[in-house]
């Protein structure tokens, strides 16, 4: 009986050291899935959904840059800002319309035809295309003269959307930190980030933040990861203003 019960004790603990190795082994992929989940915005989600459905091979890297249409002289597929020459839509209802049923406004003879993705889309893709379109196109930014607008234009000048994503709506890679990407500018993560406007101040003038870094967790990743915040010390108090006014504007 006495071996019998050592047997089974045994059998216990090498069962729970497996299941400890396993969470061990699980907890990176665990914490970058939390992370994926809190940092989740319709912008992100929109771009790396059209990503998935190819909809840059034609519209150019983040809609940017299109392809010519060799149906039609002087046609090209629009990129989604739009150029003069290109085939565009302009209201929501057009953005839906085209993604859903495919090519709009219907034009001569063209060889690039967009297609439909009605099927493929589930849950809130169709949503977070349109917001991703908006985002990229231009079309949903602050009114011009705003402080928000301002800061938006600062934050393009400054070229922060290269690491930060467009509109700051984040997902930029960077090995060794927590999440494995660089965060966004609005949404659940960046609250846990940036507590407050004197913490966004500290974090764009310094380039770090005295509270993580003091951190046991968190500043062993801030040291791992392989890009890092630089520092932008010569920014004056209304420019970080107009920054924070646009923060603010995205999540609105």
């Amino acid at each position: 009986m006495l071996a019998l019960a050592m047997r089974r004790r045994i059998k216990w603990i090498l069962a729970i050291a497996a299941a400890l190795l396993l969470l061990a082994a699980a907890a990176p992929w665990i914490a970058r899935s939390y992370w994926t989940w809190r940092a989740s915005n319709p912008v992100r989600r929109g771009v790396q959904r059209a990503r998935e459905l190819g909809c840059f091979a034609c519209h150019g890297d983040l809609g940017r840059r299109s392809i010519p249409d060799p149906g039609v002289a002087g046609l090209e597929v629009p990129p989604w800002g739009g150029s003069p020459g290109t085939r565009s839509v302009r209201t929501d209802a057009e953005i839906r319309e085209t993604i859903l049923h495919g090519s709009f406004p219907p034009h001569e003879s063209p060889a690039v035809e967009m297609p439909a993705y009605e099927d493929a889309l589930n849950g809130s893709d169709l949503d977070d295309l349109v917001a991703a379109y908006r985002v990229l196109s231009g079309s949903s930014a602050p009114g011009p003269g705003s402080d928000a607008r301002r800061g938006l234009d600062l934050a393009r000048r400054w070229r922060c959307f290269a690491c930060h994503g467009p509109a700051g709506s984040g997902g930029a890679p960077n090995p060794g930190s927590l999440s494995g990407f660089i965060p966004g500018w609005y949404g659940a993560d960046f609250d846990d980030l940036v507590r407050s406007r004197a913490e966004f101040d500290e974090w764009i003038l310094d380039g770090s933040l005295s509270r993580l870094e003091q951190h046991r967790v968190a500043s062993f990743f801030l040291r791992r990861q392989r890009l890092s915040m630089p520092s932008y010390g010569s920014l004056t108090p209304s420019e970080l203003a107009d920054l924070w006014a646009y923060v603010r504007w995205l999540d609105r």
